[in-house]
């Protein structure tokens, strides 16, 4: 049997009773961890515009958006949803699979749960780790890095994943599900491209997979056919977009005995590219273990092992070390380490437009310097997390380094449900009075597998009027990357 039916079997036949309890409880996190990101994102740079689009295109009402309570129809909703829970960077992935995870997926089921429920809790559970295991299969699989193929997995995987899980939570036979991943694969699309220019498509395009995923599932349900053999065949997925270099095993070994999910790392309140955090914490621990003085800084030098670190958060170098936009400020490892030192944190106010511009960052980033060692690498994907290695040099000739391993929410250093729930609570608070429901929220998502119907979810935690045209909004929703 081959990959695609093996996958296909696995989508369509695996319950709630088959998952690891393990894999349960880090759903649930997934989900929570995505609503509060979702929250916090409502009202960033292209969601206004983003979803006064998506208003103006009406429709039914059927699923709510986090940004402004409206309701919509579901692949609308869907692709607001997942842009918003992108905007900050702050959702969760695989780190040695280079791939966000959760972040299209559970927009989009929830907003089809809301359309067409009841969804029992244990079903969207189901339907959410048969979504996530799909993408971190298929994103394991390649042996080529995104440098080289300028493929983004993050898009392209949640594609198939989205199609397949709607597809479930629909009921759909096995060979409609089949024809919702041919439609997918004719719509797949994401690149690197818009990393390297600051770009609002990078958020927008994780909520373009969302529609596109959900709407394949609905398709199908209509008898609209797609194509087969979407993996490995002539044209399929691998070949097209990782070079035809795969390793087929990826897919389908011990398919639904591991679940690869569970290896997903869960963000802190660092809203910025995962590939940063380990020199941002090395950075902060030095600063303030050693009580440095930032003024007597001579340089900051940090360690980058992986090429892709170093194509995605340290070049063009003249791009990095001029962030104009708050994506160049998320993907820019000389600013972040900068600010990381001046402040002793990373949070939100890092990437406000005045941040950017601040004389003491732009003064200090000039001294950070990268030092490349990517020799170890070779030819294919790096070895991930990549660790955070920071030496800083005092004027005077005093030098305090630091080695962070493992950062908070990666698997050998989790965050735990209430770490999640203290992270919603800030992301709540962020997002600013409008949004009152997060802990009703936060404790119906702890009993999801007992809840009824999820789609109360995105309502209950949606904000409470939509903001009027008259009201004045903050400076992070009119700030132009």
């Amino acid at each position: 049997m081959d990959a695609l039916e093996q996958l296909l079997s696995f989508a369509h036949e695996t319950r709630f009773d088959d998952l690891p309890v393990s894999t349960v409880e880090r759903a649930k996190r997934a989900v929570l961890d995505t609503l509060a990101v979702g929250i916090a994102g409502a009202d960033a740079a292209s969601l206004p515009q983003l979803t006064a689009l998506a208003s103006h295109w009406g429709g039914r009402a059927e699923a709510t958006l986090l940004t402004n309570g409206e309701r919509l129809p579901a692949p609308l909703a869907a692709l607001v949803n997942a842009t918003a829970a992108r905007a900050w960077d702050l959702d969760d992935l695989h780190e040695q699979n280079t791939c966000h995870v959760h972040v299209s997926l559970i927009p989009a089921l929830l907003a089809l749960s809301e359309a067409r429920g009841p969804v029992a809790g244990r079903d969207f559970i189901a339907a959410v780790a048969v979504g996530a295991e799909i993408i971190c299969r298929l994103s394991a699989a390649p042996r080529v890095g995104f440098t080289e193929t300028g493929s983004i997995m993050s898009y392209q995987c949640a594609f198939y994943a989205i199609a397949a899980a709607a597809a479930r939570l629909l009921g759909l036979s096995r060979q409609q599900m089949r024809h919702a991943l041919g439609l997918a694969h004719a719509r797949v699309a994401g690149n690197q491209q818009a990393f390297l220019s600051g770009a609002m498509a990078v958020r927008v395009m994780q909520g373009v997979a969302a529609e596109g995923g959900l709407a394949c599932a609905l398709m199908a349900e209509l008898g609209i056919t797609g194509a087969d053999d979407v993996f490995e065949g002539r044209y399929g997925y691998f070949r097209l977009h990782h070079r035809g270099e795969y390793d087929p095993g990826e897919l389908t070994r011990e398919l639904g005995v591991r679940y690869l999910l569970d290896a997903v790392s869960i963000k802190p309140l660092y809203p910025c590219c995962r590939f940063a955090h380990g020199p941002i914490e090395a950075t902060i621990l030095a600063v303030e273990e050693a009580r440095i003085d930032v003024d007597a800084i001579d340089e900051i030098r940090v360690a980058v092992t992986n090429n892709e670190v170093l194509h995605l958060i340290c070049e063009p170098v003249e791009r990095k070390m001029d962030p104009r936009s708050v994506a160049d400020a998320q993907f820019s490892l000389p600013y972040l380490v900068a600010w990381a030192a001046i402040h002793r944190c990373m949070d939100f106010k890092a990437l406000e437009p005045e941040s950017l511009c601040d004389p003491s960052v732009r003064a200090l980033m000039a001294r950070v310097k990268i030092e490349v060692d990517t020799a170890h690498q070779e030819e294919g994907r790096g070895t991930f997390p990549m660790p955070g290695d920071v030496s800083i040099v005092e004027r005077g000739g005093r030098r305090t380094q630091r080695r962070v391993a493992f950062v908070k929410g990666h698997p050998r250093n989790p965050m735990s449900y209430d770490d999640v729930a203290a992270k919603f609570l800030a992301c709540a608070r962020f997002a600013g009075p409008r949004w009152a429901g997060a802990p009703a929220t936060i404790d119906r998502v702890s009993e999801l597998e007992t809840l009824p119907d999820v789609g109360v979810l995105v309502p209950l935690c949606a904000p409470a009027r939509p903001l009027s045209s008259e009201e004045p909004r903050s400076v992070r929703s009119t700030a132009q990357p």
